[in-house]
């Protein structure tokens, strides 16, 4: 019969196997805090290198929270020596203390610190109360099924690498038997004992008394999470076949010929393409001026530097704040890119064979102003001269749009209207250089 050590030895191997290629060197770095989690789960890595071919390393992050801080330090590189694995000692200052709390700015300093370290798997000590914790916690903060699902075995981390959970089935007492069977030590943290932490008083006030009425309550959790996961992907799978019906261009498309719900969970994934994730009363609220607000309206809901703007049953993102730049005289420097001051984006020109400015009318420099709809362009010589209000609706070009983008200007009179069209006055003659202008906004949308 297999030793209970054995066994979850082998468990770990296995699951450190299928990112172990032959093909090229393989390193897992371990998260080690010092305490029972993550010790038993470096000793657990050592003993796999028998079996799986990998080179080994640990990060141990400093916060600096505890007085205890540097002995931690000093006990992790010296319980990773112990075992013949080099360990960092990473020293991180919490920032967004105030806005995140402080358990979620160290869990993302933490993250930050193995993301300097150059492996590519990284290993963390959560286990199954972890889990049990994770989506309670969620539940009580209302999440979705994402939240719900909460933490996956394993994740992609950075651009190459990967986040491992070995242990995440793995009951803690479990691990606490392992460590005694192999005499090793630990050191405990005196803020794990602190219930003004929420996944501190779930660990400690809420979670006991509830395994003695359910004791495989933690088993129990884990299995309906991985249920979750699936039914989460499976809806993200229909988001992926739903996006390209509802996105046109830089734009999501409210009339999009789907039920509510399909319609709601493809925008919940175009906004979190851009990384712009809302809470539910905000998201609610989207939803609520896009489909209700009246068709001449261009409602915007603000979220952090970014906005989400609709403009005929369409929505785009945006800053937070758009404001048009100040009249700038520039020199013309032979199709040189430009970066006004004052202006969010630059302006690119671009050779064109017909329908450019003349370069002959450019030599002498030209101006960059804010945008006017009253004022008037001759796209065709044989056409009626237009004010730009008019065009811009006619083309459907959104108001934030043309806030943000300059005219260009020759002596008082403008040229082009760069992503529109150049006035046929200043148009290119036969045989002579064109130029188009164009604008590239900051958020590189180019028009």
């Amino acid at each position: 019969m297999t030793s209970p050590d054995a066994a979850l030895i082998s468990r770990v191997s296995a699951r450190l196997a299928p990112y172990c290629s032959s093909a090229q060197p393989t390193t897992i770095c371990v998260g080690l805090s010092g305490g029972l989690d993550s010790v038993v789960l470096l000793h657990l890595a050592a003993q796999c290198r028998t079996s799986v071919d990998f080179s080994l390393s640990a990060v141990h992050v400093h916060h600096g929270l505890s007085p205890n801080a540097d002995a931690w330090a000093q006990f992790a590189v010296e319980f990773a020596q112990s075992l013949a694995v080099p360990c960092r000692v990473e020293h991180v200052t919490l920032t967004q203390r105030r806005s995140h709390g402080v358990e979620a700015a160290a869990r993302n300093a933490r993250y930050a610190a193995f993301a300097q370290e150059p492996a590519s798997v990284f290993l963390t000590a959560h286990h199954l109360g972890d889990q049990a914790e994770t989506v309670l916690l969620n539940l009580l903060r209302g999440s979705g099924l994402a939240g719900l699902a909460a933490m996956p075995l394993a994740r992609p981390f950075g651009q190459n690498s990967t986040l491992l959970r070995p242990l995440l089935d793995v009951p803690r007492a479990q691990l606490l038997d392992y460590a005694r069977q192999h005499e090793l030590t630990w050191v405990e943290d005196e803020s794990n004992q602190q219930t003004d932490f929420d996944r501190n008083f779930l660990r400690h006030k809420v979670i006991p008394p509830a395994q003695e009425a359910f004791p495989a309550m933690a088993q129990s959790i884990y299995r309906s999470a991985r249920h979750i996961a699936e039914a989460q992907a499976l809806l993200d799978e229909v988001a992926a076949n739903d996006l390209p019906l509802c996105v046109q261009g830089d734009a999501f498309a409210l009339d999009t010929p789907l039920s509510p719900l399909r319609l709601k969970h493809a925008l919940r994934h175009w906004l979190g393409s851009h990384d712009l994730v809302l809470d539910t009363r905000a998201f609610d609220e989207l939803w609520r001026t896009g489909c209700d607000a009246s068709a001449d309206s261009q409602p915007a809901l603000v979220w952090r530097k970014q906005a989400v703007r609709r403009y005929r049953n369409r929505l785009f993102i945006t800053a937070a704040q758009i404001e048009p730049g100040e009249v700038q005289q520039l020199a013309w420097e032979n199709g040189a890119t430009v970066q006004p001051a004052g202006w969010a984006g630059e302006l690119h020109w671009q050779s064109v064979a017909e329908n450019g400015i003349g370069e002959g009318h450019l030599r002498a420099g030209f101006e960059l102003r804010p945008w006017r709809g009253a004022v008037t362009i001759r796209l065709r010589a044989d056409g009626p001269a237009q004010q730009l209000k008019a065009l811009a609706q006619s083309l459907g070009i959104p108001p934030w749009q043309r806030a943000a983008t300059p005219l260009v200007y020759l002596k008082d009179q403008l040229v082009a209207w760069p992503g529109v069209g150049v006035d046929s006055t200043f148009k290119q003659t036969e045989g002579e250089t064109g130029w188009l202008p164009l604008w590239q906004s900051g958020s590189g949308t180019q028009v």
